[in-house]
């Protein structure tokens, strides 16, 4: 564009948006107060000018992303002694619906644009690749959902996310052929949903999700490299590196394939599902959680069982410390706060690993944790393209 030369529409525009993005963003990140922003303090935050803010916030008022709270009484400086425009986030202006959908679990939860759950369902499920239906596990995941998004009342949703437990490449698919459990667990689950219910949805690696859960709000908080571990009927890792999510060329980072050939492992088999088959091994009832309810009672087959499940689990860990060097390593998923189990993962890790070492904790977010990613991975995306989303249109 030369000296002089007109600013085209398309530039206005997109300044435009970008003006508005940023007052947006901005009143998003706040605290909720009852008595909102002022178009000062919007300058302040933005740099923008008085004029600006207030265009840009009448703009997304209509568009249904904020609202002006009335008996605004403290003057903001623009005339003496009138009264301040306040503008406040509308959180139920849409909803995101953040889902897990396992193996043997299913979990949908829709929540408000803080991320504050407004229903959540969860069943128990047993897709045996052999003997279900792929159309069968497709219909329990939409129906998981639909039940979870109708106790919400039915609300518009700008987004949804869903965790699967094999890998998810750009084009929201997996994109590796020829293991038929990947095949299975995901068919396109986000395509289905999207065709079912219009929504924008997203699909993600179910251990990705949890790296991301954990490092907003869980144990890899403040860590700028962390694996995520989930351990529960398959082991999945979830890599942060510099603060960035790990994915890869096909989104196969983490897949744990390799684990058939370590010594001591020999599967991608995750912990819940190693204990329970030496529980039934040793003639018990083969839940996880029960094992390790024993060995807390000093029961001594069940601590014998927590020990090798623990050692193998170890081995694991080591290996993916070699790999990808993190700052901290997060167990998580349904037993992963199992008593005892990060003492004997670090108690074991010296037999493998000279100092320094990176220390093992586990989640607190507990068996939520994917959906709890999911969500967050839908707000980002409503919150990137959240002018094409507005609440307003449509």
């Amino acid at each position: 564009m030369t000296s002089g030369s007109p600013v085209g529409p398309s530039v206005t525009r997109r300044l435009r948006d970008d003006n508005a993005l940023a007052v947006l963003h901005h009143v998003w990140d706040l605290p909720e107060v009852a008595d909102g922003v002022t178009g000062t303090d919007l300058m302040a935050a933005t740099g923008l000018s008085r004029a600006t803010v207030h265009d840009v916030c009448g703009e997304l008022i209509d568009r249904g992303w904020l609202h002006e709270l009335a008996n605004g009484r403290a003057a903001d400086g623009y005339v003496k002694g009138r009264p301040a425009r306040r503008y406040a986030f509308d959180a139920l202006a849409g909803t995101v619906v953040g889902v897990d959908a396992g193996q043997h679990r299913i979990a949908a939860r829709v929540a408000d644009l803080r991320g504050r759950a407004l229903a959540d369902v969860a069943v128990t499920v047993d897709h045996d690749p052999g003997r279900v239906p792929v159309a069968d596990r497709v219909a329990d995941v939409v129906r998981t959902v639909e039940e979870a998004w109708e106790r919400a009342g039915a609300p518009r949703v700008l987004a949804a996310a869903v965790g699967v437990p094999a890998p998810v490449g750009p084009s929201g698919t997996t994109e590796f052929s020829g293991n038929p459990y990947w095949e299975f667990v995901n068919p396109d689950l986000a395509g289905e949903l999207a065709r079912a219910r219009g929504w924008r949805v997203l699909a993600d690696n179910d251990a990705n999700l949890a790296a991301l859960a954990e490092s907003r709000r869980g144990g890899g908080g403040g860590a700028r490299h962390q694996v995520t571990l989930l351990a529960g009927e398959r082991i999945g890792a979830g890599v942060v590196e510099d603060g960035r999510l790990l994915r890869g060329a096909r989104g196969g980072v983490g897949e744990m394939r390799y684990l058939d050939l370590v010594e001591g492992v020999g599967s991608s088999d995750g912990f819940g599902k190693v204990l329970r088959d030496l529980a039934r091994a040793a003639g018990g009832s083969g839940a996880a959680e029960d094992v390790v309810a024993a060995a807390g009672a000093g029961e001594e087959s069940a601590v014998a069982s927590l020990d090798t499940a623990a050692e193998r689990l170890t081995r694991v860990v080591v290996t993916l410390v070699s790999l990808f060097d993190p700052d901290r390593v997060v167990l998580a998923g349904g037993v992963a706060d199992a008593a005892g189990l990060v003492e004997r993962v670090e108690a074991g890790l010296p037999r493998f690993l000279g100092p320094p070492r990176p220390p093992v904790v586990a989640s607190t977010l507990g068996r939520d944790v994917v959906v709890l990613g999911a969500l967050r991975r839908a707000l980002d995306e409503v919150r990137a393209d959240a002018l094409a989303l507005s609440p307003g249109r449509g």
